[in-house]
């Protein structure tokens, strides 16, 4: 047997110990991927579901606060809410000729996640197993009015936004503070109840009585806000009758 030098025993102790890092590395990787599978809401996106995909978009703001310092309201969403992200074409295909609920609405707006769980509540108390969500933010013009009384473009709304605002521009708000009632904004959050293409009710915002966004909704007013929402549900799927039973 060829007798190892002691600079040859200390190399192969080098490159055991190197080896043994690397193993041990490794290993750590592979047992925080495995525990942070199912923990780690952006883990594998593709293959989260719409709830799931949803329920991460809006909870990742909690206890994280907004460029003005203000921190997000929290909110809890079920694993298995009823939210369904639509393209355009979808969305328009339903504005259309299609039924059901479109959420308007994006993660970061305070009044949305102040009326998102009301409506969550509503669903699941009328067995709604499907909203429709679309996420306009992005492509919404911006309009202001100068000094001169003049309207200026800050941003243009998309071809695409548009085209939303003309398909129910007779159920949208006017535009704020410009001083002309033909122009109309989609603002957040809204809620439209489409019935075979029609509009049978909406709602914009929260209640009247809530003025600051970034305080949650009293009892009361949770109470009001979800009445809205189950009345206007059932106009959609006729769970009332207009003339009686």
């Amino acid at each position: 047997m060829k007798k190892i030098s002691p600079k040859d025993k200390k190399k192969y102790i080098i490159r055991g110990i190197i080896l043994l890092l690397v193993g041990i590395v490794g290993l750590v990787f592979a047992i925080r991927n495995l525990t942070n599978k199912d923990e780690n809401p952006f883990t594998d996106s593709n293959n989260l579901t719409d709830a799931e995909k949803f329920k991460n978009e809006y909870e990742s703001l909690n206890n994280q606060k907004s460029d003005n310092g203000t921190e997000y309201i929290k909110i809890e969403i079920s694993k298995d809410n009823p939210m369904k992200y639509v393209t355009y074409d979808e969305l328009m295909d339903i504005l259309e000729d299609g039924s059901g609920i479109i959420y308007f609405g994006f993660p970061e707006c305070p009044w949305c996640r102040n009326a998102l769980p009301v409506l969550l509540d509503a669903a699941k108390e009328q067995n709604i197993n499907e909203i429709y969500y679309f996420n306009a933010y992005d492509i919404r013009d911006e309009k202001v009015l100068n000094d001169n009384g003049e309207i200026v473009v800050n941003k243009e709304g998309t071809e695409e936004y548009n085209a939303i605002v003309d398909k129910l521009y007779d159920h949208l708000n006017v535009y704020e503070g410009l001083n002309d009632e033909s122009i109309k904004r989609l603002y957040f959050p809204s809620v439209f109840f489409i019935s075979n293409g029609k509009v049978v009710g909406s709602h914009v915002s929260t209640v009247d009585s809530q003025e600051d966004p970034n305080v949650p909704l009293n009892y009361e007013q949770y109470e009001e806000l979800k009445n809205i929402y189950v009345d206007n549900i059932k106009k959609v799927f006729n769970f009332v009758c207009n003339e009686g039973c």
